[in-house]
């Protein structure tokens, strides 16, 4: 299985796989721990991370995986998946569906993540270009709220050098999920498609601007003693937002965020195909079934809040490893073998 991708394309996927999972939920991790810094955290995190798209970019050729390698990615992303699976739950039957069951819930969301992801790849690059217009909506809601925000919640700087500011740069690499999808990608792109620095600081920086408007907005709606207690702030904020149009403006973002989150599976999904069916396989429409069905089945044991709490507490260790270290250490590895991508799709 093999698919070419465009710029636009290639971007749009990282895009929705980077922001899908996280956006609705990150902020409160970031503000918790780095307090009123929590922006200047971010920000250079955001910079040690487009370093790393930098260097992602000039040393791509040398990232391939192995078998073992692909069965560990391959576990990771089954994982995450499930991970999110729990999450999306948690918050559908919290803000639309309190009284449907999360069996029901998890079966419905998957069946349509399993019916996207049987169908031609084309389908699954293409369909996150449907966001886009629900994206812009989506900050122009969030515009709504400016009256009620306190920029004075901003202040002061630097207040706490310590243990803060490490936990806040942690935690600040939350939101960089999924940047090992770059390298993924990346040898899919079409042979006349080629990444410059300038496009790719522009796509660095359109991501950290729709990223730094969230904690920005939640630093000066809440205050930290707050933060703590508000798991989806960005839903909190438009649900104390008032307007004429929509009776329920965070329930509208939830229906947002739900097609935004189907989207995301069904890339990471994509992903996977890439990697498990790279070689020929026998019935490959079973074999996602028999995935789906797994990811349901182990969602549904697991969604419980105790389990949520403890998936959003560490699963930022996990990320680091499988996004940030492991990446760089394979193309490392293979660096030194001097082996790249295109002699090893030859001798496969």
């Amino acid at each position: 299985m093999t698919i070419k991708l465009t710029k636009l394309q290639f971007f749009l996927l990282l895009f929705v796989m980077q922001t899908g999972f996280v956006y609705t939920s990150f902020q409160t991790s970031i503000i918790e721990h780095g307090k009123r810094d929590a922006t200047i955290q971010f920000i250079l995190i955001a910079l040690v991370f487009f370093l790393q798209f930098l260097f992602f970019e000039k040393m791509h050729k040398y990232f391939f995986l192995n078998n073992f390698t692909k069965a560990i990615y391959l576990l990771y992303w089954g994982f995450y998946i499930i991970a999110f699976v729990i999450y999306i739950t948690y918050v559908l039957t919290t803000w639309a569906f309190p009284n449907t069951p999360t069996s029901v819930i998890i079966s419905i969301f998957l069946f349509v993540c399993f019916y996207a992801s049987v169908s031609r790849p084309e389908t699954a690059v293409n369909i996150g270009v449907v966001l886009l217009p629900m994206l812009f909506l989506f900050i122009i809601f969030m515009m709504v709220a400016i009256p009620d925000l306190y920029v004075t919640n901003l202040l002061p700087f630097f207040y706490d050098r310590g243990e803060t500011w490490w936990m806040g740069f942690l935690y600040s690499t939350t939101a960089f999920g999924g940047a090992e999808m770059y390298v993924m990608l990346r040898k899919y792109l079409l042979k006349n498609e080629k990444i410059s620095i300038s496009i790719l600081s522009l796509y660095f920086t359109i991501l950290t601007i729709f990223y730094l408007l969230s904690i920005t907005f939640t630093l000066m709606f809440f205050a930290l003693e707050e933060i703590r207690i508000i798991s989806e702030p960005i839903l909190y904020i438009l649900h104390a937002v008032e307007v004429t149009f929509v009776k329920r403006l965070d329930l509208f973002f939830v229906y947002i965020w739900l097609s935004w989150s189907l989207i995301t599976i069904i890339n990471y999904v994509l992903v996977m195909r890439l990697v498990y069916f790279e070689k020929k396989r026998k019935s490959p429409v079973l074999q996602q079934f028999i995935f789906f069905a797994i990811v349901g089945i182990t969602a549904n044991y697991l969604g419980r809040f105790s389990v949520l709490d403890f998936i959003k507490d560490n699963i930022v260790y996990v990320n680091i490893i499988f996004t940030f270290l492991f990446p760089i250490v394979i193309i490392i590895i293979n660096k030194i073998r001097g082996r790249t991508v295109s002699e090893s799709h030859s001798s496969s």
